[in-house]
């Protein structure tokens, strides 16, 4: 136990002298989470300034319905399409895949709810599906595009239930009996209904996306350390009283699992206080930060066990640095990490679950985004783990084999 926390003590002393190191890992991230926030946050609330398609599922079918239809298509924001196949259910998949950001439904009860009959709250026979990758701007600006064509639809029926001139006591009854139409439509949100993920906001993607890169970053500092050991013959003459290999590379990991952990709380304070200052989104924590401290845990355990892996591989400092650093950038490309998941075409989006740093960042974005709990987050967990474990396993035995 002793020569453990000696080795630890070593390790922090020095770190505590490499100065660019620890500023690779705190500064680097921080400006990363920051800009990135910033700079990418009216792509994500209005994502492309391309026509927004919507889906029509028409049961009406008649004047009513198509009168609703045409004015809503009036506005350039919106692009309507027609369904092929008419069915329903099969609109739904293709909304909650993110085909489409919405699905407008109308009742054929429609026409019926219009009645003059039907002064006060009449019923919702006008659906909307809101997509997964939907913004929450876009679905209130749709909402009330929506709202507005059927209260001028209502509008147009009621005035022509009276019969002559109209007064104006008629023609304010019938105003507020459109403005009341807003019952007439309700909401469905496509991802609670069928365990689609939805797409987060730019600080969402950003403060998780960037602070998991930074973890892995450990594999530069941590590499050089351990070849430059080696190299000046440090590790032979700490063999020489005794140490065990095992304890040895033990020791080198804690300081940098420590380190890990304060990443992550500054990180997330980014988010949370210095984000919102500078004109972005706050970062919401949720209410489970022992499920935040478990993918933590996790990201940190894999981030180390592949840069011990680098640290044993390689012969100098440069080829440390380079394996290291290129391993992350191609980990992060295709993991999610510099362009998020639900932008890249199907074929990308299987590749990207084979990077470890995926799995830390949906593991993240399961309790930030989707208020997971500690069954939503271990699937990730466990995998960053055994990733972690096997890439460590494989660097003890080469460093056994080749100093040992």
């Amino acid at each position: 136990m002793r020569q453990l926390i000696a080795i630890i003590r070593k390790e922090f002393l020095v770190l505590t002298r490499d100065l660019h190191g620890l500023l690779l890992l705190f500064i680097m991230p921080i400006i990363f989470i920051t800009v990135m926030s910033l700079a990418m946050q009216e792509d994500f609330a209005e994502r492309a300034g391309a026509q927004i398609e919507v889906l029509v599922h028409d049961e009406a079918k008649d004047e009513k319905s198509l009168r609703l239809i045409d004015l809503i298509d009036k506005n350039t924001a919106f692009k309507l399409l027609r369904s092929r196949h008419n069915d329903i259910e099969n609109e739904r998949t293709l909304v909650s895949e993110d085909r489409y950001r919405f699905l407008l439904t109308i009742d054929e009860k429609f026409t019926e709810q219009l009645s003059p009959e039907i002064e006060e709250n009449p019923s919702a026979v006008v659906l909307v599906t809101v997509a997964p990758s939907a913004s929450k701007q876009n679905e209130m600006i749709f909402r009330s595009v929506v709202l507005e064509a059927i209260a001028r639809v209502r509008l147009e029926v009621l005035l022509e239930g009276f019969s002559g001139a109209v007064s104006s006591e008629d023609a304010e009854n019938a105003v507020f009996g459109a403005l009341e139409s807003n019952t007439m439509l309700a909401l469905d949100y496509s991802y609670e209904n069928s365990g689609q993920r939805k797409a987060p906001t730019s600080v969402q993607q950003s403060v998780p996306a960037w602070l998991v890169f930074s973890l892995f970053f450990v594999v530069v500092p941590l590499s050089n350390t351990f070849v430059n050991e080696r190299s000046l013959g440090t590790m032979k003459r700490i063999k020489t009283i005794n140490v065990n290999s095992g304890l040895l590379i033990i020791g080198k990991l804690v300081p940098y699992f420590i380190i890990n952990q304060i990443q992550v709380v500054l990180m997330l304070l980014v988010g949370v206080f210095l984000v919102p200052i500078l004109g972005g989104g706050k970062l919401t924590l949720g209410d489970s930060p022992q499920v935040l401290a478990l993918v933590s845990i996790g990201i940190s355990c894999a981030a180390l066990g592949y840069a011990m892996l680098i640290a044993v591989v390689a012969k100098t400092a440069e080829h440390a640095t380079t394996l290291g650093g290129t391993g992350n950038i191609v980990l992060a490309a295709i993991g999610g990490i510099m362009v998020p998941t639900f932008v890249m075409p199907e074929f990308m989006q299987k590749v990207s679950a084979l990077s470890p740093m995926n799995w830390g960042l949906e593991g993240f974005l399961d309790v930030l985004l989707r208020g997971g709990g500690v069954a939503e987050v271990l699937p990730e967990t466990m995998a960053l783990m055994a990733f972690g474990g096997v890439a460590l396993i494989l660097a003890m035995i080469l460093f056994f084999l080749n100093d040992g």
